[in-house]
């Protein structure tokens, strides 16, 4: 009799059991996402409005060179810059233009600090340019560098705001121009200022211009972007990567 007891025991144990165990299942279900990432780039075009067959060198007399850049329609936003090379002999790096023998001249009304006078406005213009359309111009040379034996100034132009895909800055710089104080020696061959040999012909003046873009993102300002960007070439090894 106490076997049955046993028996019954046991059963009643092992029906609890699944009973309990009947209690963990649960509705369940499973999924995943592939998540797709494309790479950004950023593509830049340096636009000029200038005439090469026009580009005599005639004291007092404007040369357009009209400089905007421009972004693709498939870049990143971005922020944009340019640098320009004038040979050091034709240019007073110490800021002081009227030493200059080869002037070059920037858009007022889009200069920063400038666009809000009225006397810089284009003809029709009614209101100032946004700051984010504007130029930022110091006329600091940031580097003296040798280009094929000549020797220049380097100047650095920085867009205030950014690009979007598609968009294109307003214009930086405007015309580029002899000094009126330069002359020609016919009996020496010489281009002169109050007699003094310049020693340099203007016949082949060189004004280098060269865009540069970065990605907008992780910056705040357009300072910000030109820093890292130099910073990250100085980071590359010497002879690695040709950065003229």
């Amino acid at each position: 009799m106490k076997k049955k007891i046993v028996s019954i025991a046991l059963v009643a144990c092992l029906a609890l059991m699944a009973i309990a165990g009947a209690s963990l299942a649960y509705f369940t279900d499973t999924d995943d996402a592939t998540n797709v990432f494309t790479s950004g780039k950023v593509d830049i075009t340096l636009n000029e409005v200038f005439d090469e067959e026009k580009a005599q060198l005639i004291p007092g007399v404007d040369i357009q060179k009209d400089v905007t850049i421009s972004l693709s329609d498939d870049s990143v936003e971005s922020y944009v810059w340019y640098t320009y090379a004038i040979p050091a002999v034709l240019d007073d790096a110490n800021d002081q233009a009227f030493n200059n023998i080869i002037h070059v001249n920037h858009a007022g009304r889009n200069w920063l600090g400038y666009q809000n006078d009225e006397k810089y406005w284009a003809e029709g213009q009614t209101a100032a340019t946004p700051e984010d359309q504007c130029w930022i111009i110091d006329n600091v040379v940031i580097e003296l560098k040798e280009i094929d034996g000549v020797l220049y100034n380097v100047y650095v132009v920085l867009y205030n705001g950014t690009l979007d895909a598609g968009e294109k800055t307003t214009i930086g710089m405007t015309n580029v121009y002899c000094d009126t104080k330069v002359d020609f020696d016919n009996k020496t061959g010489k281009y002169t200022i109050n007699g003094q040999d310049i020693g340099f012909d203007l016949n082949n003046v060189k004004i280098i211009v060269t865009a540069y873009g970065i990605q907008a993102a992780t910056f705040n300002t357009v300072q910000e972007a030109y820093a890292a960007y130099n910073a990250q070439l100085e980071d590359i090894p010497a002879g690695a990567v040709d950065i003229d």
